[in-house]
C-alpha cells in the first residue's frame, strides 16, 4: 500500500472521529437542573444530634467510632434497629427538584410555619462548630416541609418522611429493647437457665403468665405447669419478671463476640424474658429479651452480661446483682401454690 494513502486514511479516520466526538450536528440537549442541597456536612464530623419534636427533646452524642449514646440515660446506646442510618440521614438531605430553580429568600418565616417549627435538629460538628436547621409547615400536597438553615436565608422544600424519621426519635426514643423495665403483666413468660457449658440437663425454669395467672414448670422436676401462691408471687417475685432495671453498659463494642473475659458462655447462665411486640405496621408478635449472664463484678454489685441479638455489635452490660441472684434463687425456691408439695431444687 502507498505510505502517502495509508497516512490519508489515518487523518481521514482522525477527523471523522473528531466530528463524532463533538457532533455540531446534533442538537443540545437540555439539562435538568439538579436538586439542591439542603445542606451538606461530612459523615466522620458529625458528634452530636439533638432533636425537637413539639415538646420532646432527646440527644445522642459519639463517645469513639461508630459508637452514639443517649445524653440522658447514663451512656446507653441508641436501638440499632432504629439508629442505623441515622447519622447519615443528617449528613444532607436534596430538595424537591422542581422547587430547585425557585429558591425563595424567607422574609417572613411566619409564612412557612419556620417561626414556630415542628421540627428543630442541631448537629455539633468538629472543631467547635454547629448546623441547626428548622421545618415548618407541610406544603399544600402534603408531601414536603418547609426547611431552613438556621443563618441562611434560602427557603427549602424537605421531603416529610424524611423530617418523620426525624422526628421520630424525640417523640419515641430509640432506646434498646433489653433496657426498658416492663409492666409485669405484660410479661407472657420468664425462662431462667443455670447453665453450665456442654450440660444439656442444666437446672431450667419455666414462668408463664396467662391470663393474669402465673404458672411455673421446672423441667427437672415437674411434667406440667403448676401454679404459684399468689401472696408470695406478688409479694417477692412478680416485680422482678419487668427486668433488671439500672442496666449499665460496661463495653460498646466487641467485635469478635468472644465474651470470656466476662465469663459469658452461650451455653451458661441465662434469663429470657417474652412479651409483645409491635411491628413498624401495627402487627402483634411475641418478643423477647435473652440475657447471657456472666461473671460476678469485683465490687459485687453487678454481673457481666450480654443481651443476645443478631446485631453485628452487641454490648456488654451490667445487671443488678440483687435481681440476677434473686432470679436464680428462684430457680431452686419454686413458691409453687400447693405447699405440701416438695419444691424444685
Amino acid at each position: 500500500m502507498n505510505w502517502k494513502f495509508t497516512i490519508a486514511l489515518v487523518i481521514l479516520a482522525a477527523a471523522i472521529g473528531a466530528v463524532a466526538y463533538i457532533n455540531p450536528f446534533e442538537g443540545e440537549e437540555e439539562r435538568a437542573d439538579k436538586s439542591p442541597w439542603f445542606y451538606q456536612v461530612s459523615f466522620d464530623d458529625i458528634i452530636k444530634i439533638k432533636v425537637q419534636s413539639g415538646e420532646n427533646v432527646e440527644s445522642f452524642t459519639k463517645i469513639g467510632e461508630g459508637s452514639w449514646v443517649f445524653d440522658r440515660l447514663e451512656g446507653i446506646p441508641p436501638s440499632h434497629l432504629r439508629w442505623g442510618g441515622i447519622v447519615l440521614l443528617v449528613s444532607g438531605p436534596q430538595t424537591r427538584r422542581d422547587f430547585s430553580t425557585v429558591r425563595p429568600v424567607i422574609d417572613d418565616p411566619a409564612q412557612y410555619g419556620l417561626d414556630d417549627p415542628g421540627l428543630i435538629v442541631n448537629l455539633g460538628l468538629t472543631g467547635d462548630r454547629e448546623l441547626e436547621f428548622r421545618l415548618g409547615d407541610k406544603t399544600t400536597d402534603g408531601n414536603h416541609n418547609y426547611g431552613q438553615v438556621i443563618g441562611f436565608p434560602q427557603l427549602f422544600l424537605i421531603a416529610d418522611l424524611w423530617g418523620d424519621v426525624l422526628a421520630r426519635l424525640a417523640h419515641e426514643p430509640p432506646v434498646p429493647k433489653w433496657w426498658e423495665t416492663r409492666d409485669p403483666d405484660t410479661i407472657s413468660e420468664v425462662n431462667i437457665v443455670l447453665g453450665e457449658p456442654g450440660n444439656f440437663d442444666s437446672p431450667y425454669l419455666r414462668i408463664q403468665n396467662k391470663d393474669g395467672e402465673w404458672l411455673a414448670r421446672h423441667f427437672q422436676n415437674d411434667t406440667d405447669n403448676r401454679p404459684l401462691d399468689d401472696d408470695v408471687w406478688t409479694s417477692e417475685y412478680k416485680t422482678l419478671m419487668g427486668g433488671p432495671g439500672s442496666i449499665m453498659v460496661e463495653e460498646y463494642r466487641v467485635r469478635d463476640r468472644d465474651y470470656s473475659d466476662w465469663g459469658i458462655d452461650q451455653d451458661g447462665h441465662s434469663v429470657e424474658i417474652r412479651f409483645s411486640g409491635l411491628t413498624e405496621r401495627g402487627t402483634r408478635y411475641t418478643d423477647g429479651v435473652l440475657f447471657l449472664i456472666g461473671n460476678k463484678t469485683e465490687d459485687g454489685e453487678h454481673y457481666f452480661a450480654v443481651p443476645a441479638s443478631d446485631q453485628t455489635l452487641v454490648p456488654v452490660v451490667l445487671l443488678d446483682a440483687a435481681w440476677t441472684e434473686k432470679m436464680f434463687d428462684l430457680v431452686g425456691n419454686v413458691p409453687y401454690a400447693d405447699e405440701t408439695a416438695s419444691q424444685s431444687g
